[in-house]
């Protein structure tokens, strides 16, 4: 199996392509590779490319300024960033932020807005896509609202482990304040704590989770992301049974 068609594989949306679909896309895609912390579209700017996470993991976020922001939806291999290309909008919505360095999918946005008549499924994905990205959103700006900073960290962690698999994440404690909006000295009491707890081992550069004694110090909203994604990837299935030729 080629690097392409084994990048096409591993994430879910390009994997369902119909043969058809995927031949006329398949000209416009490379396999790349994305690092911690590169910034893949700014808020309000051209979107350039769709980055498909393959084992990559990449973080949506509000900005207010250089010492508030917030994460407000993870993309994993379940979806990709640039999907909003699906509503005719070439402008980022928000800043989109490499939180797990890996291999992605990247397609020219351009070139995949103008074939999008052509690509029906994909149409259809990514539109439903955008409605799952919604319903992440709205869970995060709730969660941060009315959920403590220790939940909102637990829940956040546990996020990334439903959607790549991973049980260690190359986060900083400086990282994770930012990208939970939660001021980094405090970030840091709280990680001593769950270490002390047994839910997680944190180094300078790492934090790898004890999964299952961090699902009870996380809150609801854990459950309504995952079925929320569950969800979508029913739908999801259901679209390529309907559009298969």
């Amino acid at each position: 199996m080629s690097a392409v068609s084994d990048a096409l594989s591993r994430n879910r949306i390009l994997s369902a392509l119909p043969s058809a679909e995927r031949k006329i896309i398949e000209q416009h895609i490379e396999v790349f590779q994305v690092h911690l912390g590169d910034v893949l579209d700014h808020p309000g700017e051209i979107v350039r490319y769709l980055y498909f996470p393959v084992d990559a993991a990449i973080s949506m976020m509000d900005v207010k300024d250089s010492s508030h922001t917030l994460d407000v939806a993870l993309i994993g291999a379940e979806g990709c960033s640039g999907a909003s290309v699906a509503q005719a909008s070439d402008a980022s919505p928000c800043l989109n932020i490499v939180e797990i360095g890996g291999w992605t999918v990247r397609i020219h946005a351009p070139s995949l807005a103008e074939s999008l008549p052509k690509l029906p499924f994909l149409s259809a994905v990514l539109s439903r896509y955008n409605l799952l990205l919604m319903r992440h959103t709205v869970i995060s700006v709730g969660c941060s609202q009315f959920h403590s900073p220790e939940q909102r960290i637990a829940r956040w962690l546990l996020a990334h482990k439903h959607r790549t698999g991973l049980t260690v994440f190359p986060f900083t404690s400086d990282f994770l304040a930012a990208q939970v909006g939660i001021d980094k000295h405090q970030v840091r009491s709280i990680l001593d704590e769950m270490q002390k707890r047994g839910l997680l081992t944190k180094s300078h550069q790492s934090v790898a989770i004890n999964h299952e004694a961090l699902v009870h110090q996380s809150c609801a909203c854990l459950q309504l992301t995952q079925e929320a994604t569950d969800g979508y990837l029913e739908t999801l299935t259901r679209l390529s049974r309907a559009y298969l030729h």
